[in-house]
């Protein structure tokens, strides 16, 4: 690879802006030792204590080649004085933080280790397209559950899987780990504040609303009123605030690190970058690859003809929204992003087309922490948005990891894909308002059977 094909085009706007001397923050990711071939992937790494060891292991790997990166970085002769290095967490990814300048970025990018570069840009929350705290529906009070629950069938194979023995990272703004729908589900829970420091709280919080209600729908028990409204009731969350204050790319990134070391399956996030980047692929083959973690993202509200990154990336599963349209059919939402990306010479992944599939992401009824109005406290609201229908994707996947749990995640993902219905049929898929199509856990459930 060509040093300046390591360089994301995120760093044109940068740049510009910058004089020669100005100290950027880059993120570099690295080539990736393995400590144990034979282990590679969330089917190789099932028992709790193998996955802290196998991280430990790796983590080891890892500083040897950020100590010679940085070694041949300041040794090759940029001139620039006092450039820093840091790590990300505990090395579970193979990552680090570097300042760069305009003249040394090419240097950095020349180094035989780093295979991408970019730069720490902003990362922010897909806010809901709309909020209600209105009473709960009387057909969902009717049935039992939310209408997301009743629409995918998820009820139906409670007898077979509730997600259990997986655990399921929620990386956004927090949880009020007190609410009593939540009890019980939250197994650990850090904040990230703007420098990428890991901070224990006590009690758990949350700096909005979103990571609540979020949580709700992937492993919420029941209202007061006796309405199932998680997806995998059973699963656990591992939950970073990673949404709180001056988040960027390097926030995530630790707390993407710290929910491998908790040893997550699944990683829900519901978060954008300021500007496309492409390279953030690059740590999504990571989490796959050597992993076996499954990211589940949102593909954002800004309507088709759009995308968000990092959803927009090829190898995430990113999720766009249906609603309900009268009292039987359903339709993509208008907000729901969707976009045809093409990338020339990127074999096979040319042509990206987003969403992969969609899920019920209007009036979704879940979890908050309270919040006091005119008509006393509200622990349940409304939320309309992509970030609504991806924690119902990220709870299908838990109970087929579940029920599964010597499956290959990448097959686990290409299944949920693949049974996913879209109404103008198999031929249309897939598209970029629909993806593949609307999950159906059953079928999903009957095909990994099979």
């Amino acid at each position: 690879m060509h040093p300046q094909d390591k360089i994301s085009p995120a760093f044109e706007p940068y740049l510009a802006d910058s004089r020669r001397r100005d100290k950027l923050e880059a993120v570099v990711i690295y080539q990736t030792p393995t400590a144990r071939r034979d282990r590679r992937g969330r089917e190789g790494l099932r028992v709790a204590e193998e996955r802290v060891q196998y991280v430990a292991e790796q983590a080891v790997l890892h500083k040897e080649v950020e100590s010679r990166i940085f070694t041949s970085y300041l040794d090759s002769g940029s001139g620039d004085e006092a450039l820093m290095m840091s790590p990300i967490g505990g090395s579970a990814l193979p990552a680090i933080t570097v300042e760069v300048t305009q003249r040394t970025l090419l240097a950095l990018a020349k180094q035989p280790d780093v295979i991408a570069i970019m730069p720490n840009q902003k990362i922010h929350l897909i806010k809901p397209e709309a909020v209600s705290y209105d009473e709960l529906a009387r057909n969902e009070m009717r049935h039992g559950h939310t209408w997301g629950l009743e629409q995918l069938g998820v009820v139906k194979v409670w007898d077979k899987s509730r997600g259990a023995g997986v655990n399921v990272a929620v990386l956004d703004t927090g949880v009020f780990g007190d609410h009593p729908a939540l009890s019980g589900r939250i197994s650990d829970f850090v904040v990230m504040d703007p420098l990428g420091r890991r901070i224990t709280s006590t009690p758990m919080f949350d700096a909005g609303a979103h990571g609540t209600h979020v949580c709700g729908t992937i492993a919420g028990g029941q209202t007061p009123e006796g309405v199932h409204i998680g997806v995998a009731p059973e699963a656990k969350l591992l939950v970073a605030g990673v949404l709180v204050g001056d988040a960027t790319i390097r926030t995530l990134l630790e707390g993407l690190d710290w929910a491998i070391e908790k040893g997550a399956d699944i990683v829900n996030m519901s978060l954008g970058f300021n500007y496309y980047e492409p390279m953030f692929t690059e740590v999504f083959d990571v989490l796959l690859g050597q992993y076996g973690v499954l990211p589940v993202i949102a593909v954002g509200n800004e309507a088709q003809g759009n995308s968000s990154s990092p959803g927009n990336a090829y190898n995430a599963l990113g999720v766009g929204a249906i609603e309900k349209v009268g009292r039987t059919r359903t339709d993509v939402a208008f907000f729901s992003s969707g976009a045809s990306l093409v990338f020339p010479g990127q074999e096979p992944n040319a042509l990206v087309n987003k969403p992969d599939v969609v899920a019920p992401g209007v009036q979704v009824f879940s979890t908050i922490p309270p919040i006091l109005r005119a008509g006393g406290a509200y622990f349940y609201s409304y939320m309309d948005g992509t970030s609504m229908a991806t924690p119902h994707v990220a709870g299908v996947a838990a109970l087929l990891m579940s029920a599964f749990p010597n499956v290959p995640t990448t097959k686990i993902m290409e299944v949920i894909k693949e049974t996913s219905q879209h109404p103008g049929g198999n031929t249309r898929r897939p598209d970029n308002r629909w993806g593949h199509g609307m999950v159906r856990p059953i079928e999903a459930m009957a095909a990994l059977a099979s």
